[in-house]
């Protein structure tokens, strides 16, 4: 066999496997949904806590679990890759700013969440509240339920109160 006619069943070859490669990797982005299909309607219906939330907060006794106020309202919107941000209505934003952080996948549809606002009197700040939730995202994935604990810490770092929430999150 001559060199010229090897070499030439060698490019037909490559040819024909990078082709190979390149049909299937057009089916495989083909076979993904398209937002509003049916497809993307059934994934938003799984565990996934990605997406914004609208959330209704209950302040409660960590001793005794008892509800200290009335709830109040929330959002949370947790992005792909870990970042959540997240807004509370039962302050007013002069008081307590947008609240940043991550969230991660623990199992299933338990997730972990930690975010941290800067709390002010008037212009003056006064501290940071972190808030770490345990999310439990319903099988169906349109409610979730989290146990939440806050902590105050002043200017220097120095926490300086505690407290506890539940937290049922829907989707918009």
């Amino acid at each position: 066999m001559s060199k010229i006619r090897r070499l030439l069943l060698t490019f037909s070859r490559l040819a024909i496997v990078t082709l190979s490669i390149i049909v299937l990797a057009q089916g495989a982005v083909a076979a993904r949904p398209n937002a509003g299909s049916a497809g993307q309607q059934s994934a938003r219906h799984d565990r996934r806590l990605e997406g914004t939330w609208r959330v209704e907060v209950t302040l409660r006794n960590c001793m005794t679990g008892e509800p200290v106020q009335a709830p109040f309202p929330a959002l949370a919107s947790f992005a792909r890759g870990g970042t959540v941000t997240t807004a509370d209505g039962g302050l007013s934003p002069a008081v307590r700013g947008t609240g940043l952080g991550t969230w991660w996948r623990v199992r299933g549809g338990a997730f972990w969440a930690i975010t941290e606002a800067f709390l002010f009197n008037g212009s003056v700040r006064t501290g940071t509240q972190r808030i770490t939730q345990e999310i439990d995202v319903a099988a169906g994935g349109e409610e979730f339920i989290a146990n939440v604990t806050s902590e105050i810490a002043d200017v220097n770092g120095n926490v300086i109160a505690r407290g506890c929430a539940t937290s049922i999150g829907r989707r918009p």
